[in-house]
């Protein structure tokens, strides 16, 4: 027969059950869910973030937040979620630079991704675009590639800066093919877009978003998309495989990651109420109008595919001997 104390013992016992059970529950309606990316407001990576945070707060699953904390490419973002409480109420959303490029980078950091954050899920991927300028008088891949092993050096190509996605991509192709092109890294896109428009520089390994408007117009020649298949956007326009240079893949990507020590039951909630807003078609045309594809995961698929990106880039990094002072 229970004594009157270990009735208590075991009602106490419960309810602690039954309040974890009902948090788990309720979570991520419990309190609000700030997702912080490491960019300023404007871009096709907010507008995805922001587009799905507006999609999960109309279908009654909490209140969603956006923080834009740009700088230090990224470094800012991604180490206040590190630091950040593993209540699932901060989420980063982690891109190709900050999760898999920089560790590489900046061996300062004070973390590492790999085991500082737990992924969630992925939520958009986007292709670089390989352009060039009319006044170079290039039209192919085949053109670029033989003019370079012509004259090694001679041909410049334009990137929104030193150990971007978009930089590396550039060194990827040159590893690939053995070539040796000039990079001109410049303080965002907007500036390389100028310059190869105006003919000051022959190429630019680009955003696709940004490039677009300049591509339509003519003012550009896109040349290849680094992806696996052709855009949307571009349908038209060959992939470097299809351009004749099989096995290169380049892909910009965002993600939601959290700190590590999340509960694995509200990793798995979020991450499925993720996935079906990325499953909808109107979201998936909306993302491709932007400029990007919905590609969903499961965290483990994540967790995989981040540590193949992190060991290409990796090496496309040390064979490239690329060095931020």
């Amino acid at each position: 027969m229970f004594t009157s104390a270990l009735r208590s013992l075991i009602a106490l016992g419960l309810g602690a059950l039954i309040a974890t059970l009902a948090a788990a529950q309720d979570y991520p309606a419990d309190k609000p869910v700030k997702f912080v990316l490491p960019f300023p407001p404007g871009g096709s990576a907010d507008a995805v973030t922001r587009e799905l945070a507006d999609k999960l707060q109309s279908q009654g699953h909490g209140i969603f937040i956006i923080e834009n904390k740009p700088g230090a490419a990224g470094n800012l973002a991604t180490g206040q979620v590190v630091r950040a409480a593993p209540d699932g109420h901060t989420i980063l959303v982690g891109v190709t630079g900050a999760l898999v490029i920089n560790p590489e980078l900046y061996p300062n950091l004070g973390y590492r991704p790999e085991t500082d954050l737990t992924p969630i899920s992925m939520l958009a991927q986007a292709p670089v675009v390989i352009v060039a300028s009319r006044e170079s008088g290039l039209t192919s891949l085949k053109d670029l590639v033989q003019r370079a092993k012509a004259k090694p050096g001679e041909l410049s190509y334009a990137t929104n800066g030193t150990g971007t996605s978009h930089h590396l991509a550039g060194e990827l192709f040159k590893q690939k093919t053995g070539i040796f092109m000039v990079n001109i890294p410049y303080n965002g896109t907007p500036g390389a877009l100028q310059d190869i428009g105006g003919g000051r520089v022959d190429l630019g390994f680009l955003d696709l978003t940004a490039a677009l408007p300049m591509i339509q117009s003519g003012r550009i020649v896109a040349l290849a998309t680094t992806g696996s298949a052709r855009p949307s956007a571009l349908p038209n326009v060959p992939t470097v495989a299809e351009a004749g240079y099989p096995g290169y893949e380049a892909m910009t990507w965002i993600s939601l990651v959290a700190p590590k020590g999340m509960k694995r039951e509200h990793i798995a909630k979020l991450s499925g109420l993720v996935n079906a807003v990325l499953a909808d078609e109107a979201f998936k045309k909306s993302t491709a109008a932007k400029g990007m594809e919905a590609v969903g995961s499961t965290p483990e698929a994540m967790q995989r595919f981040l540590a193949a990106e992190s060991d290409k880039w990796r090496g496309v990094i040390r064979g490239a001997n690329i060095r931020l002072n």
